[in-house]
């Protein structure tokens, strides 16, 4: 659902573009309350300009977005506000982790989720330190890094480690909420 809830939130930022098809005549998924907005010229045109395949992959990630619990839209919304809120710096770090979340196999993945979940179950101090530790790994040769991400799946999570075949994340410095992206 995390992919999904990334996926949405990219996509909500073209959400006034998808609610322009109602002004053009073209059929769309459901509207639902913000499709009862006041369409400005420039989300027409921007909607307009889109091929008839972006608007079908629109259409479907609306589509998508209605599926969810009202909290679910409700959060999307609220990380929506916060991304919109960003320095270009900052959205492009974020547009950068989503492109590698993308690139990752699908077992990579649920390792990551699986990691993080152990990570929220540490203590803000633990979470602290290592963030910090994550952050110190920048300066490292590959492999220097990967003996210390063993170090600390071991110091941090025991001697299972964060489950089979992953690494303390692979994402450089900011892998374990080292800018806290966007809130599930």
């Amino acid at each position: 659902m995390n992919a999904i809830r990334i996926t949405c939130v990219l996509l909500l930022l073209l959400l006034p573009v998808s609610f322009a098809s109602a002004g053009s005549g073209e059929t769309t998924a459901t509207p639902g309350p913000a499709a009862q907005a006041p369409l400005d010229r420039e989300s027409l045109q921007r909607w307009q300009q889109l091929s008839p395949e972006e608007k079908e992959v629109l259409r479907e990630r609306y589509q998508e977005y209605q599926k969810l619990s009202p909290e679910e839209q409700q959060q999307l919304q609220r990380n929506l506000v916060r991304f919109r809120e960003m320095d270009p710096r900052q959205k492009a770090q974020l547009l950068e982790r989503y492109r590698r979340w993308q690139g990752f196999s699908p077992e990579r993945r649920e390792n990551l989720r699986r990691m993080f979940q152990k990570y929220q179950q540490l203590d803000p101090e633990q979470q602290d330190r290592l963030r910090q530790e994550m952050q110190k790994l920048q300066g490292l040769s590959p492999e220097d890094q990967n003996r210390r991400r063993k170090e600390m799946r071991h110091d941090f999570f025991g001697r299972g480690g964060m489950g089979s075949g992953g690494s303390m994340g692979g994402m450089g410095g900011g892998g374990m909420g080292g800018g806290r992206g966007m809130s599930r």
